[in-house]
Parts: C-alpha cells; sequence; structure tokens
C-alpha cells in the first residue's frame, strides 16, 4: 500500500509494481512450458551473466565458469540451463535433406518388430 508521508513518490511505487507485473506476465505466458517466475529470473542472470563473460573471453563460456561469477554451485548453473531449454517440436526436421521428420527416427517401444 502506497504512504505518501513516507517522502516517496507515487511513480516510484507505481514503477516497481508495473514493472513486476510486466515481467510476471512474460515469464507466466512466453514459453510452452511454463516455468515459475524465481527460474525466469535465474534463466535471465545466467544468460546475463553468460553474455558478459562471451564478450571478456571471446569465446562461450564453461558453466564452471559462469558458476564462479555466480557464487553458485556449477549444478545449479547446469539446472537453470537445462531448465531454460525450449522444447523442439516432434515434427521438426532433422538432417541435411529436411526430408525426415524427428518422429520418424524416434522408436516406438509399442511397436512389434518385423522379427515378431
Amino acid at each position: 500500500k502506497f504512504d505518501y508521508t513516507k517522502g516517496f513518490k507515487f511513480s516510484t511505487y507505481a514503477t516497481w509494481w508495473i514493472k513486476q507485473g510486466i515481467t510476471r506476465a512474460i515469464a507466466d505466458q512466453s514459453r510452452t512450458i511454463r516455468v515459475p517466475v524465481h527460474m525466469v529470473e535465474k534463466i535471465n542472470k545466467v544468460s546475463t551473466i553468460s553474455s558478459q563473460l562471451a564478450k571478456e573471453l571471446g569465446r562461450e563460456p564453461k558453466p564452471e565458469e559462469i558458476a564462479k561469477r555466480m557464487h553458485v554451485p556449477v549444478e545449479k548453473v547446469v539446472q537453470v540451463i537445462r531448465i531454460s531449454q525450449r522444447p523442439q517440436s516432434i515434427e521438426s526436421t532433422i538432417g541435411q535433406e529436411d526430408d525426415t521428420e524427428l518422429e520418424q527416427v524416434i522408436p516406438d517401444k509399442e511397436a512389434h518388430s518385423p522379427e515378431e
């Protein structure tokens, strides 16, 4: 609740809430699989630090380097990177010719083999 008697401008108060609302809406609606807001914030932080390190090092940084900069265990960085990956459509094409779909090369464990 905004309290003008504390000496802060309403615009300062409103800006924080508007930014928070936009960030939450993007986090909730931008992915095929919903990722919690706190994880989206971690994904953004890893991405920012990764970009900074890439500029400094002249190459893509290793998870160990990102973890060191963030002061977190490497396992946490690896987890965030794994969660940040977008799902791939089973109907997407693979190979040089773009004539084979991913679903055509994934074995169906329920199907009977020709030998049966």
